[in-house]
């Protein structure tokens, strides 16, 4: 007996393309690990004419990291986050016409990405105001962010997204009305994930010298969560993504071994 056959649920991992697609994310990551950290500060105000071409210079340079910084951004959400929609894009190619799937998924990625292209907004300045708040208690910026995200995973409201998170779409099956429901599917997949996910996605952004070993662990952490079926949203003692999950795996594993 295997742990794959030991827990039946193991077997719904990801399919080739999206784990080919979050390896990419993975490898680009560490090219462009400058532009995730980076945050120069710019003054366009000098005294002098001569100092003007050294501002535009300036203005540039910031432009760049800016750009570099939402690159950094998506290739991120695509390495943690394409594991996690296994299970809607299944649901989303059983509710499609065949000749309609390819654009149906393409759809569904774009409303789902353009939602955390929002939220990567919102995270970057939350990560700077947890920042200030940990420097002006004299606190590591980690335990903050710890603290947040373990209260939130063990809330009510946080289980109820993550349901949510299950739940199949309804699609029309022809024309414009099915194109805009595998978008909308993609923004309001996005949205319940985004709700699932921040607390967790701001440990890395606090902690940018460990960025990338967090980001693998919290990936990995909510790809067991979302193995997990549905339950009631009330208040838990599981402060860690898969938590339950792990175990099973674990004590699965080593029966597999005797």
């Amino acid at each position: 007996m295997t742990w794959r056959i030991a827990l039946p649920a193991v077997t719904r991992w990801p399919s080739r393309a999206l784990l080919a697609a979050s390896l990419a994310g993975w490898v680009l990551l560490p090219l462009l690990g400058h532009g995730a950290q980076s945050s120069a500060a710019l003054c366009l105000s000098y005294p002098t004419l001569a100092d003007a071409p050294r501002g535009a210079l300036a203005a540039l340079s910031v432009a760049d990291d800016t750009m570099l910084a939402a690159l950094s951004w998506i290739v991120m959400v695509v390495a943690m986050m394409s594991p996690l929609l296994a299970q809607p894009i299944v649901q989303l190619r059983l509710r499609s016409l065949t000749r309609r799937r390819r654009r149906a998924v393409a759809l569904f990625a774009a409303g789902y990405l353009a939602i955390w292209i929002v939220a990567g907004f919102a995270l970057v300045t939350a990560s700077a105001a947890i920042t200030r708040l940990a420097e002006h208690l004299g606190w590591p910026a980690l335990a903050i962010t710890l603290t947040i995200a373990a209260i939130w995973q063990a809330a009510p409201l946080r289980q109820s997204a993550l349901n949510r998170c299950h739940r199949p779409p309804d699609l029309s099956a022809f024309g414009l009305a099915a194109d805009l429901d595998c978008f909308g599917f993609g923004l309001t997949h996005g949205v319940w994930c985004v709700v699932t996910c921040t607390p967790w996605m701001l440990l890395p952004l606090t902690t940018p010298a460990f960025h990338l070993p967090l980001m693998l662990m919290i990936s990995i952490a909510l790809l067991l969560e979302r193995i997990a079926p549905a339950r009631p949203a009330a208040w838990t003692w599981r402060i860690l993504p898969g938590q339950k999950v792990a175990g099973v795996l674990l004590r699965s594993m080593q029966w597999s071994v005797r």
